[in-house]
């Protein structure tokens, strides 16, 4: 595995780029208002603003390789004044490589480790501002780093495989490091038609100790789409809330209907438990309308209950507006 990182961190310069190269520019913005459950419980109403700009940069070689990258500069609805490390820009700590049906992306990648765990449909601002915090341990402890990912066909099947080797680093790291944190993770996962349904499967294992295994199911029913999934982690005492080294077990589903030509309706369920004991159960409800030129209105309901961090539990709402530019 080794030696094939070096080999395709080496892929780019092995090929010259001919044609002309394209750039791109597109945005969003998003314009929220939140009633959340409040971080003692006592519930507070929250106003979030935010935009970004995305830059895409790609070029096809003279033997039909595509090549390209992206970076974003962007204020974060939920970070007053800056990002989390301390300036705007995102992306850029990876390089995609396309040829003959085949993906292959170099540098920063996140491995699937929660195949299986779905059952959330709120937009972005309830889903990262609602002061919800379960106690249930649902995440390996990491699950990105500098690494290779892989996806391409397999008869009518796509496959995903995804390598880190480096969990300390993103974009610039020593390969294969002898660091006791810089641990490695791997993730294959397979999705494919069968019959009416479509299905993914997927596994996930760490140099830690843990690993995951998970699947989901989607099919149409009743003029909508139902998807149901479920996904079991082995996780170390160390990981999140977990003080017992155990099974985590995630039950979780979604179903998603037009109303209108215009208005789409989802809810979704989920249902957790680790080795601790502990459990959690989430419940969302999301109607999106369309007001075209990439304008959207939606309202957004998430409920949580069970084992939760102090007074995190509750009923949280959130209305706005998402545009893309």
């Amino acid at each position: 595995m080794k030696k094939l990182i070096i080999a395709l961190s080496a892929l780019g310069a092995a090929f010259s780029a001919t044609a002309q190269a394209d750039v791109s520019v597109s945005g969003s913005a998003n314009v929220a208002y939140i009633s959340t459950v409040g971080a003692a419980g006592n519930g507070q109403e929250e106003l979030l603003v935010g935009s970004t700009v995305d830059f895409g940069l790609s070029t096809t070689t003279s033997s039909g390789m595509g090549i390209s990258t992206s970076m974003s500069l962007s204020q974060d609805y939920d970070n007053d004044g800056a990002t989390a490390d301390g300036n705007n820009i995102d992306g850029g700590q990876a390089v995609t490589f396309t040829t003959g049906g085949a993906t292959i992306v170099v540098g920063d990648v996140e491995v699937s480790d929660t195949i299986g765990a779905i059952g959330g449909v709120v937009n972005g601002p309830l889903d990262d501002a609602s002061d919800h915090d379960t106690s249930v341990a649902d995440a390996f402890l990491d699950d990105d780093g500098l690494g290779v990912e892989l996806t391409t066909a397999v008869g009518g099947a796509s496959l995903n495989i995804s390598y880190v080797s480096n969990d300390d680093d993103n974009n610039f790291g020593i390969v294969n490091s002898s660091a006791n944190t810089a641990n490695s993770i791997m993730s294959a996962s397979i999705s494919m038609p069968l019959g009416a349904y479509s299905v993914t499967l997927g596994v996930a294992d760490s140099d830690t100790g843990e690993s995951s295994s998970g699947a989901v199911v989607s099919g149409a029913i009743a003029g909508g789409t139902l998807s149901v999934g479920y996904s079991q982690l082995s996780l170390l005492a160390t990981s999140g809330d977990l003080t017992t080294a155990g099974d985590s077990q995630i039950l979780g589903a979604t179903y998603s209907m037009p109303l209108d030509a215009d208005t789409t309706l989802a809810i979704g369920y989920q249902s957790a438990k680790d080795a601790d004991s502990e459990s959690a159960t989430q419940t969302d409800l999301s109607i999106n309308r369309s007001l075209g030129g990439g304008a959207s209105v939606y309202l957004d309901l998430r409920n949580l209950t069970g084992d939760t961090a102090a007074n995190a539990d509750g009923t949280a709402m959130g209305f706005g507006t998402s545009v893309s530019f």
